[in-house]
């Protein structure tokens, strides 16, 4: 376990002295952030805040919150060096993370398991983190490949229906326009023989004003990070399920990483499960918080029927034995090797249904101190990402 302290007088001392973020000749990381603002800009702010302490000061990061790259320029952006650490969300380039992907894809998984309400992104970024840092060979040479080390998750709240009209019962769902976020819910769309439409989520806002889509499955917590408050009439709040965990929230360029002694390189995996732990932690609460506002604000809630219900969770059991199967015809890759990677996180999703359960987290610290203990603690910073 670890805690972020005060730092020393010494320290303190040497900070007043030479400005707020550290020495003259800190290195100043550029973390480039695809957002405006809500908890993303708020755990990077946290994550900068840790670098600077575990790093005694000799290491700063400054936040660029949605100007120095978008969610399509990340990847290569911070590969390339025009960012030193990325909000990577790498299903914008799924051709180049099919494995971590595909372990990302099975959070639908979470709406079979009433027991987890609320704790769904606390679970899931844990099984993230050991799927991709510690099981995942492919999906580490993935990473290393496009010149980027994985240092922490995203993972948002379940997914809700956002919708113009509130279509709760299969009958209403047949032939409407449905904004997806992934594969999974493409599938989902069409089981309910409703169209699939893919749009950035920049774009959202007018599609629904104007009635081009007729719905968005997206976190709750977007309601105010892209003001879609103010156009959403329905929400339905217990299907689809699933959530988005596909990506890096504080992905870091390799060549950074490798010019690292090994004492920073285990700040900034320290500063990564700080980071992993305020994104998860805040998603969650401005989530609930959210939904409140919505209601207050006259937005109609209302649950979609129990057969609605009843079908998707027949969908998500069926999907979950497709989706390595998707990703072999999609990606041309082993299929033995992807059902086995798929088995593996699903038993580590269950593993933290477990452990998030038997803990009573009542602040991002406390989470943090979990990741820390299951899965960081257990990396040599020494051997992680090794150069090529």
């Amino acid at each position: 376990m670890f805690k972020k302290t005060a730092l020393t007088h010494f320290m303190a001392a040497g900070l007043l002295a030479m400005g707020a973020y550290g020495t003259a000749s800190a290195d100043t990381f550029r973390f480039a952030v695809g957002f405006p603002s809500g908890a993303p800009i708020e755990a990077g702010k946290a994550y900068a805040d840790a670098i600077e302490e575990y790093t005694e000061g000799r290491h700063r990061v400054r936040l660029f919150e949605l100007s120095l790259l978008d969610h399509s320029e990340m990847n290569d952006g911070v590969g390339q060096g025009l960012a030193d650490i990325g909000y990577l969300l790498t299903a914008y380039t799924p051709s180049e993370y099919p494995y971590s992907n595909m372990g990302a894809d099975l959070s639908m998984v979470m709406a079979l398991d009433d027991k987890t309400n609320d704790q769904e992104g606390y679970v899931y970024s844990g099984a993230m983190l050991e799927y991709i840092m510690m099981n995942c060979e492919e999906c580490q040479d993935e990473f290393t490949k496009n010149n980027i080390v994985y240092t922490s998750v995203v993972s948002t709240p379940s997914y809700v229906m956002f919708c113009n009209d509130p279509l709760t019962t299969t009958e209403d769902l047949k032939g409407k326009r449905l904004r997806i976020s992934g594969a999974p819910w493409a599938r989902w769309a069409r089981s309910f023989d409703a169209t699939p439409v893919v749009l950035p989520v920049g774009d959202i806002y007018e599609a629904l004003s104007q009635g081009v889509v007729d719905c968005t499955f997206l976190s709750p917590t977007e309601l105010t990070n892209f003001n879609l408050i103010e156009v959403v009439k329905n929400i339905i709040p217990n299907v689809p399920g699933g959530l988005y965990a596909a990506g890096g929230s504080s992905s870091l360029n390799k060549s950074k990483w490798d010019a690292m002694s090994d004492e920073d390189k285990e700040a900034f995996l320290k500063a990564g499960a700080v980071m992993t732990a305020e994104i998860t932690y805040r998603y969650q609460e401005q989530a609930l918080d959210d939904l409140a506002k919505a209601e207050a604000q006259g937005i109609n809630i209302v649950d979609a029927d129990a057969d609605v219900v009843e079908k998707s969770r027949a969908f998500i059991e069926d999907d979950l034995s497709f989706i390595p199967t998707f990703y072999h015809q999609e990606y041309n890759l082993d299929e033995d090797r992807l059902t086995e990677l798929s088995q593996t996180m699903l038993d580590l999703i269950d593993k933290w249904k477990g452990i998030i359960a038997d803990a009573d987290i009542q602040s991002a610290d406390e989470l943090r101190d979990i990741y820390w203990e299951e899965v960081y603690s257990k990396i040599d910073p020494s051997t992680y990402s090794p150069k090529q």
